[in-house]
């Protein structure tokens, strides 16, 4: 009996070493994604950045200057007049909408209507 019970011991010590073992296992596997993803975030920030700094560069003054200056006979660009520039009160009103003409509309429409629809849903009983 007591045989028995050592052999029962030992195989649940067994056991218990595996399941430990996987779970370490899996933890330095999940650790180790984790260090990934926190590798490719911040190779992924510091991109932004660069792309800001170019950006930042690429949009400073004195250099588009330059670039109208050297391609205006392509582009033929030219500085915008005060006189082009307009307010919100230039901007007519949208008329409004003749609401007695939509409903009479709707009115000749509906009346074209000679007959019910044929429908049979059976929501409401036919011939009574």
């Amino acid at each position: 009996m007591l045989r028995t019970f050592d052999i029962i011991l030992i195989t649940i010590m067994l056991a218990a070493a595996t399941v430990t073992y996987k779970i370490k296992y899996d933890a330095e596997k999940q650790m180790a994604d984790v260090r990934t993803l926190q590798r490719k975030i911040n190779f992924e920030k510091d991109t932004i950045t660069l792309l800001k700094a170019d950006w930042s560069l690429l949009t400073q003054p004195n250099r588009l200057q330059k670039l109208v200056d050297v391609y205006q006979s392509e582009l033929d660009l030219k500085p915008i007049d005060a006189h082009q520039i307009g307010s919100i009160e230039d901007i007519p009103e949208r008329p409004a909408d003749d609401i007695e003409n939509i409903i009479s509309s709707s009115d000749e429409l509906l009346a074209s209507i000679k007959k019910p629809d044929q429908i049979k849903t059976g929501s409401v009983g036919q011939g009574q």
